[in-house]
């Protein structure tokens, strides 16, 4: 067995730095791309490296950038894709677990403003 490729070992790192990031274990972010966990961690430490389907398949579930996992050169985050991101997340939810994110969204970004004007 030929030894790990550089770029499969940093688009790995990058991989698992973003499923980290997104708050999803191996087993969730495999589910999510209809691959086994085996998959996403062979990816991980860069013993294979994805294909081009599979990166784009994964960016659009981790809410990242294709520029960020094949090159490491981060990006504003795509607003859509953060959004379909959100929207997925909170289609499951009841009205009155809706309604309790919308207070807890509300309260969050008012301690995040608090925090960058430095009033806390």
């Amino acid at each position: 067995m030929q030894g790990k490729k550089p770029l499969n070992i940093a688009i790995g790192r990058r991989i698992q730095q973003s499923r980290e990031q997104a708050g999803l274990t191996q087993e969730e972010l495999a589910e999510r791309i209809d691959r086994s966990t085996q998959f996403i961690s062979t990816i991980e430490r860069g013993l294979a490296g994805p294909s081009l389907e599979t990166v784009i398949h994964l960016c659009e579930v981790l809410g990242t950038s294709t520029e960020w996992i094949l090159r490491g050169r981060a990006l504003l985050p795509d607003s859509n894709l953060l959004a379909a991101s959100v929207m997925e997340k909170l289609s499951g939810l009841s009205p009155a677990q809706l309604l309790l994110v919308d207070r807890m969204t509300s309260d969050l970004i008012k301690l995040l403003q608090m925090k960058e004007s430095g009033d806390e």
